[in-house]
């Protein structure tokens, strides 16, 4: 019999400021069934996993720290931040939009070594900065993915501080692009070029507003929907806010695909999200849980959306757009000529 060795300081939780007089940590044995002795301490992330949440790495000249802080839109650390570590920060972010509002966890990782299977469990979105100038800060990126693979995170991000000035960014943009698409990372450029704004008449969000879009337009399991009255007094968004971008990415983005389940609607075989659409649209609710369907579908309607051309895209953008209006409680009427989206 071995025992874990569990350390305990005076700044620990639920422990009274002179429980240790002397300020030293104190060792507690507890027996376990193991072959090894194992010592962890009650400020790893461990004990700080106990929500779904985000974990930013930076391998550039940012810090993950300072990412994050663009992220919740503060410039210094909030007082809830908890310093895990010099090499491990936890900074909570509470979020509303118009129609709902979620806290999460974003963790900022400096060290290979603080990722553990419990921080692993709880993450759903990866954010990793890095400087595009240099090839040496995406082959730190990429240095990490043996242990980032087993993360099944829905949302992966790779933030990439360009220089649209540097005539060898063209040719290691599309490295960066083709190793995204592999792995399926959305890459998001800080300075894309301005020539990008006359590729697409629909506006897509850049730089940090679309890191932040992306981890707001997730579907995290503490979401809370709005109450009707709580959306209309909600100044926050509007209608034209539901973007299309969140269905398709201008940055060649790589969404992850997922297995389409198929049913039969009037005789021709369709995909789920497709028959969500459906039914959505014309009025009926499957089971009354129509937003969480959707959100549950969202991936596959963003991989739908990449295979689909320009003015199909938009259609496709429009009926999504439209559904998630109708699945929030929100009157047709309201909804006005879509038309005027593409002038």
């Amino acid at each position: 019999m071995v025992t874990f060795k569990t350390r305990l300081d005076h700044h620990s939780p639920g422990l009274k400021d002179n429980a240790f007089p002397t300020g030293q940590p104190q060792e507690q044995s507890i027996p376990i069934n193991s072959q090894e002795q194992v010592e962890i301490t009650s400020r790893s992330p461990t004990f700080l996993a106990e929500s779904e949440g985000a974990i930013v790495i930076s391998c550039g000249s940012v810090t993950s720290e300072q990412v994050i802080l663009r992220i919740i839109g503060v410039e210094s650390p909030p007082d809830n931040t908890t310093e895990v570590s010099h090499n491990f920060k936890k900074f909570p972010w509470s979020f509303e939009t118009k129609y709902y509002s979620a806290d999460i966890d974003i963790f900022a990782v400096k060290k290979k070594e603080e990722l553990n299977p419990a921080l692993a469990e709880k993450t759903r979105a990866v954010v990793f900065y890095f400087d595009g100038q240099e090839v040496s800060g995406f082959d730190e990126v990429v240095s990490w993915m043996p242990l980032i693979k087993d993360i099944k995170a829905e949302v992966q991000l790779m933030v990439c501080n360009n220089s649209c000035d540097d005539p060898n960014y063209s040719e290691l943009r599309k490295k960066f692009l083709d190793w995204c698409i592999k792995n399926q990372y959305e890459l998001i450029e800080l300075n894309p070029s301005p020539d990008s704004d006359d590729e697409d008449d629909v506006k897509y969000a850049k730089g940090y507003d679309r890191v932040i879009e992306a981890l707001q337009t997730h579907p995290w399991s503490n979401l809370i929907q709005k109450t009707s009255s709580q959306q209309n007094n909600s100044s926050s968004t509007k209608l034209e806010d539901i973007k299309p971008e969140c269905i398709s990415e201008e940055s060649g983005a790589a969404a992850k695909s997922e297995s389409k389940k198929h049913v039969v609607v009037e005789g021709e075989d369709v995909s789920l999200d497709e028959a969500l659409l459906s039914n959505v649209l014309s009025g009926e609710d499957p089971g009354g849980e129509s937003l969480e369907a959707l959100f549950g579908k969202f991936a596959s309607m963003k991989d739908r959306a990449n295979g689909l051309t320009g003015a199909e895209r938009k259609k496709y953008a429009e009926e999504v757009a439209i559904a998630f209006w109708k699945a929030m409680g929100g009157d047709e009427d309201e909804i006005g000529d879509l038309d005027d989206l593409e002038d």
